[in-house]
């Protein structure tokens, strides 16, 4: 697929290496435009919608930092990639709670680096593509469909919908849906109104009502079907949530 790309780089040398790169890297990787501080990289960005932002961080005008917590405002779904200097490696940990997905060292970058995180972002977003044009009737997401989410966040529950039944991580799902686990933290509750965990617990929930209810399972065995090996710990995570014992909710 199509990447359109902007990057925003202070100084022009390594901007323009980098445009020359990824330009040589693929047909496939287009750079829509470049810019010299956060400020102008800000409105080239909400005029040209690109999938992806190559930032440094000490800019002027507007740094890297300011520059992705604004845009993450508004383009949610937008790849951000961080250039830095090891001097500044304690603000690139701090871009990753505003959203950047991947940080580089100017020093050490390689056309070879910039060409794999590119094909990353590319299959990451084709597979959010098909998930979104692909037509489900599950009950979940019929009622998913009816909210305005974030691709991210619908295609996390997406996700959660087809392995719930096997162990899901906040790593796990943030590295699908391309985004820090901070960021997708954040993300999630405020879209959703709760927060991922409480969200995956009583989803299994809800599907383990349902199996006892109208199954003759074992409660053991329903308990491995919603995800959970141990059936203490099932039971327990079952009456807080329903407030009744699994075994006294079945009849």
């Amino acid at each position: 697929m199509m990447l359109n790309i902007l990057v925003i780089e202070d100084e022009a040398p390594i901007r323009e290496w980098i445009v020359y790169t990824i330009s040589n890297l693929s047909k496939d990787f287009n750079v829509v435009a470049s810019a010299s501080n956060g400020k102008e990289g800000y409105e080239l960005a909400v005029k040209l919608k690109p999938d992806v932002i190559f930032t440094d961080i000490g800019m002027p005008i507007m740094d890297g930092l300011e520059f992705t917590r604004e845009i993450k405002k508004v383009m949610k779904d937008v790849v951000v990639i961080l250039l830095t200097n090891f001097e500044k490696f304690s603000y690139a940990k701090r871009a990753i709670s505003y959203g950047v997905y991947e940080y580089l060292i100017k020093s050490d970058i390689r056309p070879k680096d910039i060409n794999e995180l590119l094909r990353k972002v590319a299959d990451s977003i084709e597979g959010i593509t098909r998930e979104v044009l692909d037509e489900n009737n599950s009950e979940e997401r019929i009622e998913n469909k009816g909210k305005q989410y974030s691709k991210a966040i619908k295609r996390s529950m997406d996700y959660i919908d087809d392995n719930y039944k096997d162990h899901i991580s906040l790593g796990d799902i943030s590295k699908h849906v391309f985004l820090s686990h901070e960021y997708f933290s954040r993300l999630f509750k405020e879209e959703v109104g709760e927060n991922f965990s409480t969200y995956l617990t009583n989803y299994r929930m809800k599907k383990a009502e349902y199996l006892l209810k109208n199954t003759d399972k074992k409660i053991g065995e329903i308990a491995n079907e919603v995800g959970y090996a141990n059936t203490g710990y099932f039971s327990k995570s079952y009456k807080k949530c329903h407030n009744v014992s699994p075994e006294d909710d079945r009849y």
